[in-house]
């Protein structure tokens, strides 16, 4: 989707207004005109706009008082003043009441397209700081910049990043929790159009059922007990941006009718507001779960699911890419030297083979967690085998013996082994736990109330 300005031309007299709209329409903006101040103000009141363009001498409502109420609106546009007036003291008194700038008839229309452009540039970045200052949780300084691997599998579905970050089309990533589907996103944004605003992301898992509306696409002061001051969304802070939605699988019904919407037209309402808003959002959504199959099973909109699975890429587990565990392995050690100061820390060789020879289960997440651990804890400065996994030996072997000794054990039950072992190696934390296997806590917990009831792990409705 592509961003239009949109530019409303306020002029009484009608054929400048026309000719002006026109010349307006024809620089690639999105236009409407209006006769007079009460019905341009009329027009914002149910309309969003990024620049006005306003005539200073107009009967009834002047320029300058229409200025004066346009500046008085929640998320007002930009106002360029138009006078007629060369004298300097018409265009300082409108930049001293908050217009933007003001143009001398007659402007030329570069100037006019100069004007605009940069009016609207301000009006977004405006917006997006005042937005980001809640959205944006500010990214951990050794947050991972792109994958690492050395895998040919890999190395192809990088290919088809590169490809998707010029495509602007919605992505959805799969794999398993901790294969790093964050990172891809990252990866993808950071080669895109969009790459100069920060990609927003939210972790549909962590949001509490009522609050996704509000979140998403903002609220009005007054439209919800406790809604006290009027709340930009998650679609306002990523205009001109990528939405990154984790965990995409978890969103409620109600709220995939919405973002669907959103999707298909550009616009979207505050919870208790009659005005359609209108943002440029690239969606990249990412989930551990077979989304067909949910689409199967009612809990995930067939619609949905074909609107964002334009572009489809699956990252493999780390047990499927081994040629990737060194890499990650030397990545890591990088940053862990670094945070702790500690330059010489390195592993023993047999504390490299445990871990190049484990299956990891939680992935990349998991394996990051471990030489964290063990770097942080480590009394010397060559971590040795039983330090950096003590229990991986045994964990593998037993794995190994399922599948090689006796009946085979499907991959849902070594899952739930893997979990319920977490959970007691985590005292029966479940929020330690869940931050372990780097699911959410809801998850987990559905993941618990399905084996307790024998349904085999998987996820509930």
């Amino acid at each position: 989707m592509s961003r239009k300005i949109r530019v409303m031309v306020v002029d009484d007299d009608a054929v400048l207004r026309r000719l002006l709209s026109e010349q307006i329409a024809r620089m690639g903006f999105d236009t409407a005109a209006a006769a007079s101040g009460e019905e341009a103000l009329d027009s914002l009141s149910k309309n969003d706009f990024d620049v006005v363009l306003l005539d200073i001498r107009m009967p009834g409502l002047t320029g300058l008082d229409t200025l004066r109420e346009v500046r008085k609106l929640e998320d007002a546009p930009e106002v360029i003043m138009l006078t007629a007036d060369t004298s300097l003291g018409t265009g300082l008194e409108a930049m001293r009441l908050g217009a933007y700038d003001y143009l001398t008839k007659p402007a030329t229309l570069d100037e006019i397209e100069t004007v605009v452009r940069k009016a609207d540039e301000k009006r977004r970045l405006v917006r997006q700081n005042a937005s980001l200052r809640d959205a944006v949780r500010p990214p951990s300084e050794d947050a991972q910049p792109s994958p690492v691997f050395r895998s040919k599998a890999m190395g192809d579905l990088m290919a088809l990043a590169e490809s998707a970050a010029r495509a602007d089309s919605t992505v959805v990533i799969t794999g398993e929790s901790g294969v790093g589907k964050d990172v891809l996103a990252r990866f993808i944004h950071a080669r895109s159009a969009r790459s100069d605003s920060p990609m927003i992301a939210v972790n549909c898992a962590a949001l509490p059922e009522p609050l996704f509306e509000s979140e998403f696409f903002g609220h009005e002061r007054g439209a919800f007990t406790g809604a006290t001051a009027t709340k930009r969304g998650l679609i306002e802070a990523a205009d001109g941006s990528t939405l990154f939605l984790d965990e995409v699988g978890e969103m409620p019904q109600q709220t995939q009718v919405k973002l669907l919407r959103f999707l298909e037209e550009g616009r979207f309402r505050r919870v208790g507001s009659t005005r359609d808003r209108e943002s440029d959002v690239r969606v990249i959504a990412a989930t551990n779960r077979n989304l067909a199959d949910d689409v199967s099973a009612g809990r995930f909109r067939a619609d949905l699911f074909y609107r964002l699975n334009v572009i489809s890429l699956h990252v493999p587990p780390l047990r499927r890419r081994r040629e990737d565990t060194p890499a990650l392995v030397e990545h890591f050690l990088s940053i862990f030297r670094e945070r702790f100061n500690r330059p010489a820390l390195d592993l023993s060789d047999e504390a490299r083979q445990r871990l190049y020879a484990h299956d990891w289960p939680g992935n990349v997440r998991e394996l990051r967690n471990a030489l964290e651990r063990a770097a942080a804890l480590a009394a010397a400065d060559q971590i040795e085998a039983d330090q950096i996994l003590p229990a991986a030996a045994k964990q593998s072997e037993e794995g190994k013996a399922a599948t090689t000794g006796g009946a085979p054990v499907t991959l849902d039950e070594l899952e739930r082994r893997h979990i319920l072992r977490v959970l007691e190696d985590a005292g029966g934390n479940r929020e330690r736990a869940a931050a372990i296997l780097g699911i959410s806590s809801r998850t987990l917990y559905r993941k618990l109330r399905d084996y307790e009831t024998g349904s085999g792990g998987q996820d509930a409705p």
